[in-house]
């Protein structure tokens, strides 16, 4: 690659077979990535050795998005009308939960564990209890479909991202509304919590990322920049940076503490609206989509450098 920015390190390439990666997601101890693919299947990638490790296969269809669940036992993907939850302790069996009755393309857990929030191309979000695969909560949430969600740290709020340019809060479990924010001016692509939680952020089609305060939803600023659609958010553990990604072809770097942009790194893109980025849950690596998001690259991130 070239023009790489100082302070970027490639660590390793995962490239499996062409078709596009969706979202991307770190098991909570770090050790292994997994991706989810128009190809059906979900991968799990070993971060020492760049190597795939495990392939999971049994959707019917494009794998639009994946999260793994914070105590490690699960990992939940979702297809059309499907969302799976595949266990990771051993036996490697999935179950299905029904209830959708079209593409899935959001989906976050609850820092418990215990809660799995989703949303669709109809506008609906379900709450899921997880310990029962039954949904405590079937919302219409928004008008068009819901592309991106997140359960914030408190645990009992679910936020979801729709086409209207919404930002909506959900209660956990009973989903019941809680605030709404007209947060773009066309869809809400992502969304993503500062690891202290004092902070949201949300991306858009427009090319925007906003900021908010989690506590009062209040406006903190607006990130400028990227001249297409916003795709992708993540924040490093250590919450000293922001990651955006964006189908103009680049990756942005910004530091929280002011919100400045301090690199950017050329990723082609796809230019489809679901194309995901996700900092390292403890270590400065970084995990981006590139190749138009048929290929993941994990970059080790030197603060020192990037701090000038």
């Amino acid at each position: 690659m070239n023009n790489i920015p100082p302070g970027f390190t490639l660590l390793h390439t995962f490239s499996a077979n062409k078709r596009h990666i969706t979202r991307l997601a770190w098991t909570p101890d770090g050790a292994a990535l997994a991706t989810a693919s128009y190809d059906q299947t979900v991968r799990l990638w070993d971060i020492m050795s760049g190597r795939e490790i495990r392939k999971l296969i049994g959707h019917s269809s494009s794998v639009f998005a994946v999260a793994a669940a914070p105590d490690g036992r699960f990992l939940l993907s979702t297809s059309k009308n499907a969302l799976k939850v595949w266990d990771l302790t051993g036996t490697g069996l999935s179950r299905s939960l029904r209830g959708h009755a079209d593409y899935i393309y959001a989906i976050a857990i609850t820092p418990d564990s215990q809660t799995a929030v989703t949303g669709d191309f109809e506008g609906k979000l379900f709450l899921w209890h997880l310990a029962t695969d039954t949904p405590t909560a079937q919302i219409t949430a928004h008008k068009g479909r819901v592309n991106c969600a997140l359960a914030l740290a408190d645990g009992v709020t679910a936020v979801s991202g729709g086409a209207e340019g919404q930002v909506r809060f959900w209660r956990i479990p009973d989903g019941q509304p809680v605030e709404q924010i007209a947060a773009h001016k066309k869809e809400v692509l992502a969304l993503a919590q500062s690891p202290d939680g004092a902070v949201l952020a949300s991306a858009g089609q427009d090319g925007r990322v906003q900021i908010w305060r989690t506590a009062d939803r209040a406006a903190v600023c607006g990130l400028a920049g990227h001249t297409g659609a916003v795709t992708g958010l993540s924040f490093a553990a250590d919450g000293r940076w922001l990651a955006t990604k964006a189908a103009d072809g680049k990756v942005y770097l910004w530091r929280c503490a002011d919100w400045a942009k301090v690199a950017a790194l050329p990723e082609s893109h796809s230019g489809t609206l679901f194309a995901g980025l996700a900092f390292h849950p403890h270590l400065p690596i970084l995990a981006t989509l590139g190749e138009e998001d048929t290929a993941v690259r994990l970059w080790q991130l030197d603060g020192d450098v990037l701090s000038g």
